[in-house]
């Protein structure tokens, strides 16, 4: 059976979270969306994501969150968030904090580094936050990076596909998910090179892609002493007999 998971985004609509240089609710929201795109889209991964957008008060926000989590069948339970500190130019970095997935945390905080260059700060053990406490299954809690950190921001914006990818594909490896081939991920282009030859005399180079061969038409024309004229608009190319 495959195994399922719920993420969700930390804080809520109208509960916000912290904000500098970008907005913690806005960019968790982001990350959690891409991650499970990736999850159900390149993998055959099964699971849901939540987003609060009812709460008002941070209590009501907590309890919203963690019931609906506990509400759905599952294996892992994984929350986006941003950190915050104070502002600086220089890097601060990502962490994943955990109550009881260790191993997990500082696969993914990894991950997130390598992808991003943002610096790794590691599992980080929290069994006092909410989330954390009060889901029932194992659960992970990410910090992207500091909201507050220009160069952690820099990056991350620059580097938001790679990092939504580093994360998929360690929930994937953990929850046994599989990618989904493409014809493209199947098999690789085979490229190999070849000739074209006129009355085994003149040739002209081209190339066997996959089992068919490729060569640019104005070498063909060349080859074969035929004006060519190409029209960009229409994207139609001509060749006419030299008289």
């Amino acid at each position: 059976m495959t195994k399922r998971y719920v993420g969700s985004s930390g804080h809520g609509l109208k509960i916000r979270g912290t904000k500098h240089f970008i907005d913690e609710v806005d960019e968790a929201r982001k990350v959690t969306n891409e991650v499970h795109r990736i999850l159900t889209t390149q993998y055959n991964g099964t699971g849901l994501v939540y987003h609060d957008n009812t709460s008002t008060t941070q209590n009501q926000n907590l309890q919203t969150i963690v019931n609906y989590h506990n509400g759905q069948q599952r294996d892992l339970d994984w929350s986006i968030h941003f950190n915050a500190a104070s502002v600086i130019d220089g890097p601060r970095g990502v962490e994943v904090l955990y109550y009881d997935a260790k191993d997990l945390s500082a696969r993914v905080s990894a991950a997130i580094s390598k992808a991003s260059g943002l610096k790794d700060r590691g599992a980080k053990p929290r069994t006092e936050l909410y989330f954390l406490k009060n889901t029932t299954k194992p659960a992970i809690l990410l910090e992207i990076c500091f909201v507050d950190s220009k160069a952690d921001v820099e990056l991350y914006q620059k580097n938001f596909k790679a990092i939504c990818a580093a994360i998929a594909e360690v929930l994937a490896d953990h929850l046994g998910y599989t990618k989904i081939q493409t014809e493209h991920t199947q098999k690789e282009e085979q490229i190999t090179g070849a000739k074209v030859m006129l009355n085994d005399v003149k040739t002209v180079n081209a190339l066997i892609i996959d089992g068919k061969m490729h060569v640019p038409v104005r070498d063909i024309a060349d080859l074969l002493g035929l004006n060519l004229v190409y029209n960009n608009e229409s994207k139609i190319a001509k060749l006419y007999e030299i008289k």
